[in-house]
């Protein structure tokens, strides 16, 4: 059934009314499925079995997902619910205890839930004394980031400016200048200053902070979680086109040039099935538009099959030769006429 919160919200006005998200975290398949597994066993007992070896929680090791000659692979707690995540750093690849199952197997997200309640049966995966006391520190936290606003300036126009992203999109998408922010009532070593501005993306209620010029570690901060997703707030109630793209900028560049789009708060953040289930009712066609690098079309190829989509990407010859990967570097290089056509094009040849 359609959300009733969707049939009212117009995605051309700004509400200033406080809304509760429209996906309840504790009801759904992916979050029950891991519940049930942890009352038989902790997720370390089950990385312990899969990954063969001891390991150390936050240590970065060699990846058992691959031949991996530099350590690149870690697991570490999640500031969001406080599970046990793990990440591949020289793949991008990311996930839950379970996704770990699934990429090491190869096989689907639900052959890997099988595959750990029979190992569970048959008492492969036992629950460890170290398990249970790494269960019980490594509890959920609740990460706040709070922020202090400032007054859009020419700064800012000059930076969204490249991108052909006016005030009223910003506005429209709950985008402002910060001076800092602080996380946890702890302050940020980070400040606006005009060489290095400083940007809150505000989803429903929490934060994505973005730092432009940040370096890798600090270009992005964010409390939200996978039911966080940009323009999610902005959707119409119907529509015939949406575009799942992989980062708030492209989104806004898309809404500049007339498109309808949503966007993960991380490029490999998963998308609930019954979040997806809500779009797939409410919108014709559903193109996923991520990067055209390896991790953005691997990434691409691996939501359109969990979900049965279709995905494209930009021609692959601009990554090749300018290292334009996205329709932020494409508007920014080749300006508004060009960049429409070279969708146009590209969304009416999407691959299955």
């Amino acid at each position: 059934m359609l959300n009733i919160r969707a049939l009212w919200i117009n995605p051309y006005k700004l509400s200033l009314i406080y809304i509760q998200p429209m996906y309840d975290l504790e009801n759904t398949v992916e979050v029950d499925n891991l519940k049930e597994i942890l009352k038989l066993t902790t997720e370390y007992d089950i990385y312990a079995f899969y990954i063969g070896d001891q390991f150390k929680i936050g240590k970065v090791m060699r990846s058992p997902l691959r031949n991996d000659i530099h350590p690149s692979f870690g697991i570490y707690k999640s500031s969001i619910g406080g599970n046990l995540m793990w990440k591949d750093q020289a793949t991008g690849k990311n996930g839950n205890v379970i996704q770990f199952v699934s990429e090491k197997y190869i096989i689907s997200y639900n052959e890997a839930l099988k595959q750990i309640f029979t190992d569970i049966e048959n008492g492969s995966i036992t629950t460890t004394e170290t398990g249970k006391s790494i269960q019980d520190s490594y509890k959920a936290t609740k990460t706040v980031i709070s922020v202090q606003k400032k007054n859009l300036t020419e700064v800012d126009d000059n930076y969204w400016g490249q991108y052909y992203i006016t005030r009223d999109i910003l506005k429209k998408y709950n985008v402002y200048p910060i001076l800092t922010f602080w996380i946890n009532d702890l302050p940020s070593t980070l400040f606006y200053t005009k060489e290095k501005p400083l940007y809150a993306y505000q989803v429903f209620n929490k934060f994505q902070i973005y730092c432009p010029y940040g370096d890798k570690k600090n270009k992005f901060r964010t409390n939200t979680s996978i039911y966080d997703m940009h323009g999610l707030e902005q959707l119409p109630s119907y529509g015939n086109l949406l575009i799942i793209t992989k980062s708030k900028k492209d989104l806004l560049v898309l809404d500049r040039l007339g498109y309808i789009a949503i966007a993960p708060c991380g490029e490999n953040t998963p998308i609930p099935e019954n979040v997806m289930q809500n779009l797939k009712e409410r919108f014709n066609k559903i193109i996923i538009l991520y990067d055209n690098d390896k991790p953005g079309i691997e990434g691409a190829k691996k939501l359109a099959k969990r979900h049965s989509l279709t995905y494209t990407y930009i021609p692959i010859e601009y990554y090749n030769m300018f290292k334009i990967k996205d329709v932020s570097d494409f508007i920014k290089n080749y300006k508004i006429t060009k960049t429409k056509e070279m969708l146009k094009k590209i969304l009416s040849c999407e691959k299955g």
